[in-house]
This record gives structure tokens, C-alpha cells and sequence, in this order.
């Protein structure tokens, strides 16, 4: 439970910075907050599991989670086509990683 109440409030503030960035850029992005597919898929397979298959289901999900997002951060700060979307992932990059870390230790 603390590692998920960290989660909220980290990355509540991690969208807060990009909702910033991107209504900044000359061209702005529309962010949804919608789940698409495979998350509501994740979601909907979380659902009436025991209390350890979802503890288990959800220690996996965010490691995986995390490590491709951490993926991203790393492609986009390296490529990216945007200079304040790059210092944007550069900048989550180390939060990223301590989640991804914080993540594999989930027991």
C-alpha cells in the first residue's frame, strides 16, 4: 500500500509536468487520461484475485511497467525530436529508475 501511495503521488506530479511542458510547446499535445487497452485489460485481470495473486499480479505489473516507461524516458532523452520533451524525460529518468528499483523489491 505505501508503494502505491507513493506511485499516486509521484506520478500525479510526473503528469502534472508534462500536461505543463506540452501546453507550452508551439504546437500543443492533447494528454489523455484514459486507459487504453492493454491497461484496462491489466486492470480488469487484477479483479478477484486473492489477496496474494494480487500482490503478486501487481508487484509484476509495475515492474514492468516502470521498465518500459524507463525505456521510453531513455530512447526519447537520447532521439527525441523536441528539446523540452527531452529535458522532460531526462528529468524523469532517475525518479523512473528509483521506481523500477523500488518495484523489483516488492514482496
Amino acid at each position: 500500500k505505501t508503494f502505491a501511495n507513493n506511485m499516486i503521488k509521484a506520478h500525479t506530479a510526473s503528469a502534472e509536468k508534462l500536461k505543463t511542458t506540452v501546453a507550452g510547446l508551439a504546437t500543443p499535445l492533447t494528454i489523455s487520461d484514459e486507459l487504453n487497452a492493454q491497461q484496462r485489460q491489466l486492470l480488469d485481470g487484477l479483479k478477484g484475485k486473492s489477496a496474494a495473486e494480487l500482490d503478486a499480479a501487481y508487484s509484476a505489473a509495475q515492474v514492468a511497467a516502470h521498465q518500459a516507461t524507463l525505456d521510453a524516458l531513455n530512447a526519447y532523452a537520447a532521439s527525441g525530436d523536441n528539446p523540452a520533451l527531452k529535458q522532460l524525460a531526462s528529468g524523469m529518468i532517475p525518479t523512473v529508475t528509483a521506481h523500477l528499483n523500488a518495484a523489483k523489491g516488492l514482496k
